[in-house]
């Protein structure tokens, strides 16, 4: 029997709240597709015709939180900050909504989000990425450091971003702490590296 687009996409939804309840129960490496499918009342096949694998479906969650994240970041920025406060308020607003996810979410960056050549695309991370990404050349572009080559400003921009996420995962601080610290430095330091003669007054 065919199923319909409204029940395939509710199918979805609860497939990814499942998910989310194990990999936080369970964690990352001990829950596998057949333990979701299980929960759902689900034929383990059944689950690829929503999600290629585990990986893309945790990245799924992930991507999907950030996306939620920027949408804040949109509605909270004034227009009055600088480049470092305006990246600020980006990460940190992604970061609110990852939280529920920090238990597991570690594996999942590293695979899906790496900076290093992986030999299978995560369209998941491939996609959320590039919406980060596009935000971020929009921030440098308005913020008048449009003449840094784009591929060097991204490069150096990511490493840095991954580092926070790395570092924020492990991070017991009282309120996440020493991650906002750490946040904060690195895009100063971010800032100060394109300003050299690159920020147009």
């Amino acid at each position: 029997m065919r199923i319909s687009k409204k029940a395939k996409e509710e199918n979805r939804g609860k497939i990814l709240q499942v998910a989310a309840r194990l990999f936080v129960e369970k964690g990352f490496a001990e829950t596998t597709t057949r333990d979701i499918a299980g929960a759902m009342g689900m034929a383990a096949g059944t689950m690829f015709n929503y999600f290629d694998n585990k990986e893309v479906l945790a990245m799924t969650l992930v991507a999907e939180a950030m996306e939620t994240g920027r949408e804040a970041y949109l509605r909270r920025r004034t227009g009055q900050e600088d480049l470092a406060e305006e990246l600020f308020l980006l990460i940190s607003s992604e970061l609110r909504m990852l939280k529920p996810y920090k238990g597991f979410i570690g594996p999942v960056l590293e695979s899906a989000m790496s900076l290093f050549p992986k030999n299978t695309a995560n369209s998941a991370g491939e996609k959320s990425r590039a919406h980060h990404m596009e935000l971020v050349e929009a921030i440098t572009r308005r913020q008048g450091y449009s003449s840094v080559p784009a591929l060097i400003a991204a490069t150096l921009y990511w490493s840095l971003y991954l580092g926070i996420l790395a570092f924020w995962v492990r991070d017991q601080s009282r309120n996440q702490e020493e991650t906002l610290a750490l946040i904060d430095y690195s895009l100063q330091l971010f800032s100060q590296t394109l300003s050299g003669n690159s920020h147009q007054q």
